[in-house]
């Protein structure tokens, strides 16, 4: 994906989700002595996430004179031969005219997104890729209530596992152990099959006899 920050006008705001670039991103940051500042943050993790990166800064100031700047690369890219989608990360409504020339007008199309923050424009390219799958699971909108309640659960879990094994042989295992038998509540027989599978047809034994025989899980 390319991605063309407006940074001028969104700021530190508009660059969350930069630790999830990769090495197929492009992003060009463009700015002027307006705002020339960036936390370290941001711009170490487009340095470490591998992709292509550059920035412009605007040579004179003048009336939407950074804007300009944008969408003439992008014309620029997309001459180029870039085909991919490109995203104008900005607030700035002025740029829906690119995305509807791109989209409705070229001889070429090409997607064009606007979008608030790098993260946005990951989400809404719709890329079929882990680093999509993750940011809508991260922002997937549940209950506090009902958070809470699986927190408390997994805490008790947690509890009652530690109780049972601390100063076992298998006290070293509590960990996996504990992923095992879950955040939720799991079938006996999940239970039973995957500590065969983990930890071996004797220990997994063992270790699901006496998950059982506890009563609290």
């Amino acid at each position: 994906m390319l991605f063309l920050v407006d940074y001028e006008n969104v700021g530190n705001m508009g660059m969350k989700g930069c630790h999830y670039l990769n090495t197929s991103d492009h992003v060009i940051i463009f700015y002027s002595e307006a705002k020339m500042h960036m936390e370290r943050r941001f711009l170490e993790d487009i340095a470490n996430s591998g992709c292509a990166f550059e920035i412009c800064k605007l040579c004179k100031s003048g009336k939407n004179a950074l804007d300009f700047y944008i969408t003439s690369r992008l014309g620029e890219m997309f001459g180029g031969g870039f085909e991919g989608i490109a995203v104008i990360v900005s607030h700035d409504n002025g740029f829906l005219a690119v995305r509807d020339y791109w989209d409705k007008r070229a001889l070429h199309r090409r997607k064009v997104l606007l979008s608030g923050c790098v993260e946005d424009g990951i989400v809404n390219g719709n890329e079929n890729s882990d680093r999509t799958r993750k940011l809508r699971q991260l922002r997937e909108n549940l209950t506090i209530g009902g958070y809470f309640a699986d927190y408390t659960e997994k805490m008790r879990i947690k509890e009652v596992i530690r109780n049972l094994f601390d100063g076992t042989e298998y006290e070293g295992m509590i960990e996996k152990i504990q992923q095992l038998v879950g955040e939720k509540k799991k079938t006996p027989k999940v239970i039973y099959l995957n500590c065969l599978h983990s930890f071996g047809r004797n220990n997994g034994l063992a270790i699901y006899n006496k998950v059982k025989a506890c009563g609290e899980l």
